[in-house]
């Protein structure tokens, strides 16, 4: 989410005019969920995200008692939660994101100046959790996607960081559990969860069902790096070497466009595992060395 944008500024002012429109005229009406949207988009152009965000989330669980939330409110939500409300928290994040591949410490100190000037935006929090999972700082990820989760439950994306970080420690059935919960389709975030499901059979020994998987999301989304690491992973496992899978591994993330890697931002360990293949490809090149 870009700078206050003008449909966002545009819905907030008209949220302005509606508050007291409702309060000049309709002081015995029972307030809607519209409503509520316009006040919390009327309190964001104030820069209280806190508190719209509270209001979001407090109507999202009264309407869910009636049935499914309503979209309108997910939506509001997740701009919300994600707008910027100054330039300069907008440009470290810009430049985090341009150096989350080759320097992530660096981009990991612009996330934390970031954040010192908009603490609760949660394109920030989730750069963070993010580089710490790519890190192998599992516990720290899950500690703070865990507090930001309990702000906004209904943020699928952070959902999806909070499954990551969960598998991350090693906590599958915790991390099943999570998956239930989340409606990947929302938010685009499918491949990602394609992925966990991947490492969860990994890392319980599934060897051949996580192939069968990673066969799967291959036709998902042949360009999506993580992919052909799985694929070369479960064939060296099942003792069928997969020199080749491993090359195009490391071929597609030293070609990994700027493009590319903003469209994988929600995989932590994009190209993470690139140090990984190239030790193993070159024992298996070298095998008395």
């Amino acid at each position: 989410m870009t700078l206050l944008p003008k449909k966002f500024a545009q819905r907030a002012t008209f949220g302005v005019a509606l508050f007291f429109a409702l309060n000049a005229f309709s002081a015995g009406k029972t307030e809607t969920y519209q409503d509520i949207i316009e006040k919390a988009y009327n309190l964001s152009l104030q820069k209280d995200r806190a508190q719209a965000i509270n209001l979001l989330v407090n109507a999202a669980k009264k309407e869910s008692k009636k049935g499914k939330v309503p979209i309108e409110i997910l939506n509001a939500l997740d701009e919300v939660s994600t707008v910027f409300f100054s330039d300069k928290a907008q440009q470290l994040h810009e430049l985090a994101l341009s150096l989350w591949m080759n320097d992530p410490n660096l981009a990991s100190q612009k996330l934390a100046d970031a954040a010192r000037l908009e603490a609760e935006n949660q394109q920030i929090q989730l750069g963070q959790i993010r580089l710490q999972i790519g890190a192998g700082d599992c516990a720290s990820a899950l500690k703070a996607v865990r507090k930001d989760i309990d702000l906004n439950p209904y943020s699928e994306e952070l959902k999806l960081a909070l499954a990551q970080a969960t598998l991350c420690t090693g906590t599958i059935a915790e991390y099943q559990a999570l998956k239930g919960g989340a409606d990947p389709k929302r938010n685009g975030l499918e491949v990602f969860w394609q992925a966990l499901d991947i490492e969860s059979a990994f890392r319980a020994s599934n060897l051949v069902k996580g192939r069968d998987l990673v066969t799967g999301l291959l036709k998902s989304d042949p360009g999506y790096p993580e992919s052909t690491y799985w694929l070369w992973k479960f064939n060296n496992e099942l003792k069928t070497p997969d020199e080749r899978s491993g090359q195009k591994y490391l071929a597609a993330c030293k070609s990994l466009s700027s493009r590319a890697s903003r469209k994988y931002l929600a995989e932590p360990r994009l190209c993470r595992r690139t140090s990984e293949v190239e030790a193993e490809l070159k024992k298996t090149a070298n095998p008395g060395s």
